[in-house]
């Protein structure tokens, strides 16, 4: 009887362990995801992409100036930084609302977890690039814009406008 009972203890062992060990640990497997998993081997469908956390409207302030320090306030700016991934997994659009005459879309990139660059680009006769972080819901802007000026013809020369903007993320209704 007792040896009975010591091999149904033993059958039942077995059987936990093979069931347990068949289980494979579910989570995010994106190594890109913030939420990312290391030691999970099924996807479970649940992986935050990184560059979702700069995504919003940010009511923004910050200054400008021409590298001279001449600061100037420069204030009431809207910052809008929307998903792309039209080009890759971590591609975002900003545009800066009263900055220019005209609202451009600038390709930027999440380069690390909490870091963004935007990628040097010409639109019409500006070029502009940066960088950028968020912590929370305070986003930080470092840009700059240069734009060619004709003063004589066939002359140029670089107009160099820098932009510091801070930005509280609208809380979303």
């Amino acid at each position: 009887m007792m040896h009975r009972n010591l091999l149904i203890l033993a059958m039942i062992l077995a059987t936990v362990t093979l069931q347990t060990s068949c289980v494979k640990q579910r989570g995010c497997t994106d190594i890109n995801a913030d939420n990312y998993d290391p030691e999970a081997e099924q996807d479970d469908d649940t992986c935050v992409p990184t560059r979702l956390k700069f995504v919003g409207e940010y009511d923004a302030y910050g200054t400008i100036h021409n590298g001279d320090l001449n600061l100037a306030p420069f204030e009431n700016v809207g910052v809008n930084v929307e998903d792309s991934t039209a080009f890759g997994p971590k591609d975002l659009i900003i545009g800066v609302s009263n900055f220019d005459a005209q609202l451009y879309a600038l390709r930027a990139v999440v380069s690390a977890t909490y870091d963004l660059t935007i990628e040097r680009q010409s639109i019409g006769d500006f070029t502009y690039w940066g960088v950028g972080n968020v912590n929370g819901r305070v986003l930080e802007l470092e840009m700059t814009r240069l734009e060619k000026i004709e003063v004589a013809p066939d002359v140029f020369e670089n107009d160099t406008l820098y932009l510091n903007l801070y930005g509280i993320k609208d809380i979303e209704q």
